[in-house]
């Protein structure tokens, strides 16, 4: 799955290009996740690693090259698109790597024509996120975007992912510091789950978009709530 995100402070635009690229993706059968970002501090905040970033230069506080600049730190793969009226940010705007570069108003035929370049440039690429790990099936390279949840039991660890689940000999500790950042997130003292695959909270069950269910604990479920809401809201945020 792709994921996309489209930081601009002015809503219309914001939401034309939201839905410019969902029909993008409808059109050609493709899954993808869109998040929508009023300015760069929220973009940062959610602490994901998008594929694309639609992202406009003239912004409050900060801007968009100041935003990629403090992106580019700790996110080197992603592709940038900037949106903007103003030509003279052209050359700043490559500094910082960017994938392309779009004038407004914006246009559904630059808009395909952009997401077709950067969707072919990344079916083409090895550049997603993986980490390798030690199991009893033998060492498995998993993407983390593919990984579902962590779960112990009887002294190991399951590794339940989209392409099958794998046995080791992890601390959930080790795990959730390694994967805290990636937005994984503790429900339950046996469960580790990544929150891009929370369909729904139902008293004290996660239902997840692979159908499984993972326990809520009594004791954690006002603080993974919480944890929760603030994914919602930082990386869904398309008013």
């Amino acid at each position: 799955m792709i994921k996309i995100a489209v930081c601009d402070d002015e809503k219309q635009v914001r939401l034309r290009l939201l839905t410019i690229i969902q029909q993008y993706f409808n059109e050609n059968n493709r899954e993808v996740w869109v998040a929508g970002f009023k300015k760069g501090e929220e973009l940062l905040n959610a602490k994901t690693r998008f594929d694309i970033i639609f992202l406009d230069i003239e912004m409050p506080e900060l801007n968009g090259i100041e935003t990629a600049k403090i992106l580019r730190k700790w996110d080197v793969t992603s592709k940038i698109i900037y949106v903007t009226n103003y030509d003279r940010y052209q050359r700043k705007a490559y500094e910082v790597h960017a994938f392309d570069y779009i004038s407004k108003p914006v246009k559904d035929k630059n808009i395909y024509k952009v997401l077709d370049d950067a969707v072919r440039y990344l079916e083409n690429s090895t550049e997603k996120q993986k980490c390798v790990f030690e199991t009893e099936e033998g060492i498995a390279t998993i993407e983390i975007e593919d990984i579902y949840y962590f779960e112990y039991s009887s002294r190991r660890v399951i590794i339940h992912t989209a392409k099958g689940n794998y046995n080791a000999t992890y601390s959930l500790k080790e795990l959730y510091e390694k994967f805290s950042k990636n937005n994984f997130e503790s429900p339950h003292k046996s469960f580790i789950v990544n929150l891009l695959y929370v369909k729904r909270i139902k008293g004290f069950d996660i239902l997840l978009e692979n159908g499984d269910i993972v326990p809520l604990a009594q004791k954690r479920a006002v603080e993974f709530k919480n944890k929760f809401n603030d994914f919602l809201q930082s990386t869904f945020d398309r008013i």
